[in-house]
């Protein structure tokens, strides 16, 4: 896939999000918005640098709270050793946390569940993915932490952390915090 095509599906998903209320009993969610997350990672040597996007989504049906993580990536500048191992490791943690009270800088969210997802097989195979919402069969970039109980007395939201060690680049484990989900309540 081209990184014009990469940009395009990109930018296709790019819409307004913001707070979301519904009743235990409707399905509402915080996934209709942009990936709001995107950080560069450097890699020395001949390997293209790449640009990874996190999109962080959290859902109420029947009472559940469900939250994942989807990750996509490209290169910068598409030139290099593609093929050359470039993390020996790639993690991203995504958790279900909530609050109390109308959000404010001073309510610290509190992690309800969380799941580890290894990456790195992926991220090495392939310089350039798109991670799909629509792959339900096979969501090999969605991070799906498990469901929690919904209490409407809670701010509810999705929001992960991605650690990474570039090969070869002698700084050991690299931590990435990405912003959340919109909150749900």
């Amino acid at each position: 896939m081209h990184k014009a095509t990469v940009g395009a599906l990109l930018a296709a998903s790019v819409l307004a999000g913001g707070v979301v209320l519904a009743s235990p009993a409707q399905a509402a969610g915080s996934c209709v918005g942009p990936i709001k997350n995107d950080f560069n990672v450097t890699i020395p040597g001949p390997r293209p640098d790449l640009t990874f996007y996190i999109k962080n989504c959290a859902n109420v049906i029947d009472n559940e709270v469900t939250g994942y993580s989807l990750t996509s990536w490209g290169p910068i500048d598409p030139q290099g050793r593609l093929e050359d191992k470039r993390f020996t490791s790639f993690v991203i943690t995504t958790r279900i946390e909530a609050r109390e009270g109308v959000p404010a800088p001073f309510n610290k969210d509190k992690v309800i569940t969380s799941k580890s997802c290894d990456l790195t097989a992926l991220v090495n195979k392939h310089v350039e993915f798109v991670g799909r919402e629509d792959d339900f069969e096979d969501p090999v970039s969605r991070c799906v932490a498990p469901a929690a109980t919904f209490d409407n007395n809670l701010w509810w939201s999705a929001d992960s952390t991605i650690t990474y060690d570039i090969e070869g680049d002698s700084q050991g484990t690299i931590t990435q915090q990405v912003n959340g989900s919109p909150l749900l309540n």
